[in-house]
């Protein structure tokens, strides 16, 4: 085959352009310091660089949002600081009361007015256009000064949490802390009204307020199938677990005792639905779960939308101690917009008047798995410490402490022995202060009462949906003024409350309202020791999670630098050979014949 010479000038063209080009490219790398700079330089590589880039974006995302909360927590540092400092100034008030005169007194009530103004500021503070303890609702003031000087937390219960973000693929932070959390505690305490005329003890065991699981409130329902919890006194974690029991090795479920709500994690392969708008889905207010339908989907968590232990009981008296029968008094569980019928006040046991019913509905509990059974009537603590040691036997010596209203059980046989108070006919527990947990006895040694004995806070002898374990117990005094209207309630401890009643005691000068409050003063002073430090770990972790992310983007920019940076003494010397062979072959074009001569050879 003949190949002509315009053929051949043609293809030496297309050389010297492919050089050109060439020589273009080398010089588009040199001056652009990359090899990969469009995905046609290559495309693989080109690819993984988009991803590299992708997760130094992502990356910076996180730390910005890490970066504001670190100022965050700084700004809630200061917060905390401010209130410890003034509840220091508080406790240092209240330790000095009866050594105060009139005029020290006033200007003390003064004080205490002035810091309920600055920890409501302090409530207040913003960041930029964000109130920092409002949660959800951080557009407007979460706290409002009344003229009072009580304070209203004007948050929604469920805009109280406060807000989540990714600090992590996979991981969620929470952006600060809510003034719930920051201002009322979330175990009971008991408060009195300043106004009582009584002056007596009052005694309770709200750090046992508990979830009773009855046929009431059991049911609730996943994906149109009942679910039904064993009946029941259970904690919060302990409640949790029961409702993984029987959901099933498909969730797994938690129980933050700081917003007592519970986290239903769905770990099955496929989306869920709880129904909780469902009729005959009793559970829903137990749990903490307003009435419409969840769709979870695989690995999402379903969360309480509100606080399943809110609940507070106020009570009032409506007998006093000279009335026939004796005092009563009347509780309510919705603020006191409705109240029970008459109760008859109860001391535990505590005194030669006896007020512990035993009846068949708690007369049970079980040693080493065999019923012992109460005698049915009314006793004194010390009347029924006998009753129980009669029965079980010359091997135990039971005794009653009426100063601290707990029973003791101590195993004189030579053999190690069980008290079953799990056991659900154990319904004597309640009654006697024990809680639900089975007791292994050695010999020598004691069981004694976890909580205050006696009847609980409605009257009955059983934990139940209503009393949720909860006992208001007074003193045994017959000259401490208990009398007519006098109130009390059991309720998540509120710092607020608190000062303004410490504000209201110093006012009157009633100096047993001021001993009272002071020791709700010190678990004031651990709430905010615990939020201190929490925000202090907060900060920390913050930090952390921004070093590992840099260290994560300096990783992800050498890999990338190694992947797509240009080779600059290798491109030099590529660019001169190129360069030489270019110009040679310009010089041999221009030595060609005339592309007119060639085109008449064709």
């Amino acid at each position: 085959m003949r190949i002509s010479d315009s053929l051949r000038y043609t293809l030496f063209q297309a050389n010297v352009s492919r050089v050109g080009q060439q020589l273009d490219d080398i010089n588009r790398k040199i001056s652009s310091q990359k090899n990969i700079s469009v995905p046609s330089d290559d495309p693989v590589k080109f690819a993984t660089s988009v991803q590299y880039d992708a997760e130094r974006s992502i990356g910076s995302q996180f730390n910005s949002s890490l970066q504001r909360l670190t100022t965050l927590v700084g700004m809630y540092d200061t917060a905390f600081s401010s209130v410890g400092d003034q509840l220091a100034n508080v406790t240092q008030m209240v330790n000095t009361y009866d050594t105060m005169d009139a005029g020290m007194r006033e200007a003390a009530r003064e004080e205490i007015k002035g810091i309920i103004e600055q920890l409501v500021t302090v409530g207040n503070t913003k960041l930029g256009n964000t109130h920092i303890f409002a949660g959800k609702q951080a557009a407007s003031p979460p706290f409002q000064l009344n003229s009072d000087y009580s304070v209203t937390f004007n948050v929604d219960q469920r805009g109280e949490d406060a807000t989540q973000v990714y600090v992590d693929k996979g991981q969620l932070g929470q952006f600060g802390i809510s003034g719930r959390e920051a201002f009322y505690g979330s175990p009971k305490v008991v408060f009195g009204s300043v106004s009582n005329g009584y002056t007596g003890d009052i005694s309770s065991n709200t750090d046992f307020f508990a979830y009773v699981v009855d046929s009431s409130n059991n049911t609730a329902r996943v994906n149109g199938a009942d679910l039904t919890l064993a009946s029941g006194t259970y904690t919060g974690a302990g409640l949790a677990k029961e409702i993984q029991n029987q959901l099933g090795d498909g969730y797994t479920v938690a129980f933050d005792s700081t917003s007592r709500k519970f986290h239903i994690t769905n770990n099955t392969n496929a989306a869920v639905t709880f129904n909780w708008s469902a009729a005959g889905v009793s559970a829903r207010s137990l749990l903490g779960f307003d009435n419409i339908d969840s769709v979870v989907p695989a690995g999402g968590t379903e969360k309480s939308d509100l606080d399943a232990g809110r609940k507070s009981f106020l009570a009032k008296i409506t007998n006093d101690r000279s009335a026939a029968g004796g005092p009563t008094y009347q509780y309510s569980t919705d603020g006191g917009t409705t109240w029970s019928a008459n109760i008859a006040v109860t001391t535990g046991g505590a005194d030669a008047a006896a007020d512990i019913t035993i009846d068949e509905t708690n007369n049970a509990l079980y040693l080493n798995g065999t019923a012992v059974t109460l005698t049915n009537g009314v006793y004194t603590g010390a009347s029924l410490a006998v009753e129980i040691q009669t029965l079980l036997g010359a091997g135990f010596a039971v005794t009653y402490d009426a100063g601290t209203r707990k029973f003791d059980m101590t195993n004189n046989s030579a053999a190690v022995v069980t008290l079953n108070w799990s056991n659900a006919g154990a319904t004597a527990a309640g009654v006697l202060g024990f809680d639900n947990i089975d007791s292994i006895v050695s010999s020598g040694t004691n069981d004694k009462s976890d909580f205050v004995a006696g009847m609980f806070i409605d009257g009955a002898g059983v934990a139940n949906a209503t009393n949720n374990r909860i006992k208001m117990l007074f003193g045994t005094g017959t000259t401490d003024n208990l009398t007519v209207s006098d109130t009390f309630s059991v309720k998540d401890l509120s710092v607020f409350e608190l000062l303004k009643n410490l504000k209201d005691a110093f006012d009157a000068g009633n100096s047993t309202w001021v001993s009272k409050n002071a020791r709700l003063v010190e678990r004031a002073v651990e709430l905010t020791r615990k939020n201190h430090a929490v925000t202090a770990f907060e900060g920390t972790q913050a930090k952390t999670l921004i070093d590992n992310n840099k260290r994560k983007d300096a990783q992800f920019e050498t890999m990338q630098s190694d992947l797509v940076n240009a080779d600059m003494s290798k491109l030099a010397t590529e660019f001169t050979a190129l360069l030489n062979t270019y110009q040679a072959l310009l010089a041999t074009l221009a030595k060609m014949q005339s592309i007119n001569i060639l085109n008449y050879l064709k």
